[in-house]
């Protein structure tokens, strides 16, 4: 899984102007979903909060943000009162779920992270880790889909996949994250059920990983991933 993330230390124009970058060489113009806020670096991200996202649409990429926690298009209460647990959707099976199909068809996004965290260890005394991609990039991008609410608010849910080798000591999935070149394929819809379950691969064997000190559901500040153990 993954349920917890930073964000990148990135203004919007900043994460505007890498994803015009990204897709560079193809033609599809850009522009800023006028639903979107602008956010502050956060280490410590949380299901229900707000993350960036882009997507495609009407062959324009779109930069925009969403409500990290995925309530289909069809659910018309509040976000509040969707219960099933969604800011994750395996991808497996998103395509076949209720909650996830139409996205999957039609609703597939891109959601810059710095990094994440996973835990080991007994309940009550949790490790944390901080994972990330060994690259200079200055943020790595996860596989999402998106709904657009009848409110205006996007929500939006991160892929998982099972483990690379390389972290699966530390948790039994990994988020999927995309490479440069299947940024645009992914966001277009292009690339298939089938093809999907080998999304992320690439990066077995280029990950970076530590363990750091525990974290309060409230804690914000770099120091969360100060390492303590190499």
């Amino acid at each position: 899984m993954c349920g917890r993330l930073g964000r990148p230390e990135m203004t919007w124009a900043e994460l505007y102007a890498l994803q015009n970058w990204i897709v560079n060489g193809v033609p599809i113009p850009s522009q800023r979903d006028p639903e979107a806020q602008d956010l502050s670096m956060s280490w410590n991200v949380k299901p229900t909060q707000m993350l960036d996202m882009a997507f495609i649409h009407d062959d324009r990429l779109i930069s925009s943000t969403a409500r990290w926690w995925f309530v289909p298009h069809w659910f018309k209460e509040d976000v509040k009162q969707w219960k099933p647990t969604t800011f994750n959707a395996k991808i497996e099976t998103a395509h076949k779920l209720g909650s996830f199909r139409v996205a999957w068809k039609s609703s597939r996004c891109i959601i810059p992270a710095s990094f994440y965290y996973e835990w080991t260890g007994p309940k009550g005394a949790k490790q944390p880790w901080v994972i990330k991609t060994d690259t200079n990039d200055p943020c790595m991008y996860f596989a999402g889909l998106y709904s657009r609410l009848s409110s205006g608010l996007n929500t939006c849910t991160i892929l998982t996949r099972p483990a690379l080798h390389q972290v699966e000591h530390i948790h039994a999935r990994s988020p999927v994250i995309l490479t440069n070149e299947n940024l645009v394929p992914w966001m277009a819809g292009e690339i298939d059920h089938d093809e999907a379950q080998e999304l992320g691969t690439e990066w077995d064997g280029r990950m970076r990983y530590h363990k750091v000190a525990p974290i309060g559901r409230d804690d914000d500040g770099s120091e969360l991933i100060d390492v303590i153990e190499a």
